[in-house]
């Protein structure tokens, strides 16, 4: 089987059987942050055995330093313009329903203070070793362009199981573009890097802003 099409293949059924959990099951948050742990380190794993390529996610041997001063601009624009798009759309959200539907995974007042921590750090590190390093990494090497888009396509696939139910049309395709336009951006950051570390800056930045969006209106 060529590479890329496995990369293809484990990523598809890794998003498929995240949005079962997610959509369909409807698992406390622990349960399901459990499941993609394993679903995707186990995907990573199988991928690098059967092809014995070198993961390289985490090398600093090529560093791209201007793109990395970039990440930190990037970062904190993103964080203002997360918080900035919070104040104009917030009377158009639906923050009962959003709070219903995280109090359904034992996401409470009580609990948010932890998944919050691990929100910013673990998983927005798990995202981008999957999304940026097993997916665009492995295509980038046979296309650019398809990485590139399949990537960011699916990053933002990813999140619909999430918000399948919060928003109304308009503010979900808005969400969908703006989350496709985000891998982009995430992509074209580590593309001459070794590693993962450029976008994993911006991320957990923007992390730190949708957590306060949360305190301020959800929770």
């Amino acid at each position: 089987m060529k590479t890329s099409y496995l990369v293809y293949a484990l990523s598809l059924v890794s998003i498929l059987l995240l949005f079962i959990v997610e959509q369909i099951l409807v698992v406390d948050y622990i349960y399901k942050t459990s499941t993609k742990v394993v679903v995707f380190f186990f995907v990573i794993f199988i991928f690098h055995y059967l092809t014995k390529r070198n993961p390289g996610y985490f090398s600093t041997l090529k560093m791209d330093l201007k793109r990395l001063k970039i990440s930190l601009g990037i970062g904190i624009g993103s964080f203002v313009i997360l918080l900035g798009t919070y104040f104009m759309l917030k009377d158009f959200i639906d923050f009962a329903t959003i709070r219903d539907n995280l109090a359904q995974k034992n996401v409470t007042k009580e609990t948010f203070i932890f998944i919050a921590l691990y929100i910013v750090i673990g998983n927005s590190f798990l995202e981008e070793l999957f999304f940026r390093g097993f997916v665009f990494k492995n295509l980038l090497q046979d296309n650019r362009i398809a990485a590139f888009i399949y990537s960011s396509f699916l990053f933002s696939i990813y999140h619909t199981a999430i918000f399948l139910t919060w928003f109304n049309v308009s503010l979900f395709l808005l969400a969908l573009f703006g989350l496709f336009a985000i891998g982009m951006i995430f992509n074209w950051l580590n593309e001459n890097s070794s590693n993962i570390f450029n976008s994993w800056i911006v991320h957990v930045i923007a992390d730190i802003a949708i957590i306060i969006i949360a305190l301020l209106s959800v929770f």
